[in-house]
């Protein structure tokens, strides 16, 4: 009896790189999370790599008697824009900018989100509804609409980007933790930590922040296609990124007076811009499947 039990107990040291493996075994099983993978980690490989990746400055002009070129001309695999400069660095070197918008606003709607979302489920009552009413107010209003009218307050800029972008978006996270949470704090291993005279802050960050892990990566991944949507139409509307900066809502904006003369002005970053949403979207939903397979219904 004592070699049947010790066959078949699982040393503990031994059950995390175990759950590792499943969770390998499902990510490489996942369509959508692998394809999803390799765009993302392609894109964000090119914009690290983009002053190698080519020998132009994406600001400065190249030559004006030289404008317009369409793909393929020599020395200009996308051609050049109306100023002669080289649309694949500005491309690559705007692919920089949208990522970093992208990562930057979900870094503060995650940490803004998931502290209003512990504190609201946790602490209930009164706080809860005033973390909820603030809620309530954020949905009130057209995210959209909303960021265009903070930025026209605190005027174009990247940095403008990330305070109006990021105290907007946490909204949905906060309703994601809160709703976790409200759904844990009254199982039994809570009940355990109450007991042992756990304090607060320690449930809250020891017990149940790690089970709230699973959805935050997955809101704070589709949210990440979220922001750069944003940033390039705010761009677009001319109240992001400014010229000379290489950004591709700008460059929509610039290329649209262009349309019929010069149609890669519009067709590059509105492919780049589409390429990169649906790899983020499709990594999201891959992860979405294997962090919580309840959703896959």
């Amino acid at each position: 009896m004592i070699g049947v039990e010790r066959q078949n107990s699982i040393p503990v040291e031994d059950a995390r790189p175990e759950g590792l493996r499943i969770l390998w075994r499902q990510y490489t099983r996942n369509h959508s999370a692998v394809v999803g993978s390799i765009v993302v980690v392609s894109i964000a490989l090119l914009a690290i790599f983009a002053p190698v990746l080519t020998p132009y400055h994406p600001s400065d002009d190249f030559d004006l008697t030289q404008t317009l070129l369409p793909p393929g001309s020599p020395g200009h695999p996308l051609g050049t824009d109306l100023n002669g400069r080289d649309l694949l660095s500005r491309m690559l070197f705007g692919a920089r900018i949208s990522l970093t918008v992208g990562l930057v606003v979900q870094a503060i709607s995650i940490t803004i989100g998931t502290t209003v979302g512990l504190l609201a489920g946790y602490l209930g009552g009164r706080v809860d509804d005033i973390f909820s009413g603030v809620i309530n107010i954020l949905y009130s209003f057209p995210s959209l609409l909303f960021a265009i009218a903070t930025m026209s307050v605190l005027g174009p800029g990247l940095y403008n980007i990330f305070l109006a972008l990021g105290f907007i978006g946490w909204a949905t996270m906060a309703r994601l933790v809160r709703g976790e949470v409200l759904s844990a704090k009254s199982r039994d291993f809570i009940e355990a930590a109450r007991a042992s005279g756990a304090t607060p802050v320690r449930i809250m960050l020891r017990h149940l922040l790690p089970n709230c892990l699973g959805p935050i990566v997955v809101i704070g991944t589709l949210g990440v296609a979220g922001a750069i949507m944003s940033e390039a139409t705010l761009s677009f509307l001319g109240l992001g990124i400014q010229p000379p900066a290489p950004s591709w809502g700008s460059m929509l904006s610039r290329g649209r007076e262009f349309i019929w003369m010069a149609p890669h002005l519009t067709i590059i970053p509105g492919v780049a811009i589409f390429i990169t949403v649906l790899g983020l979207n499709l990594l999201g939903d891959g992860l979405r499947d294997i962090l919580d397979p309840r959703l896959k219904e």
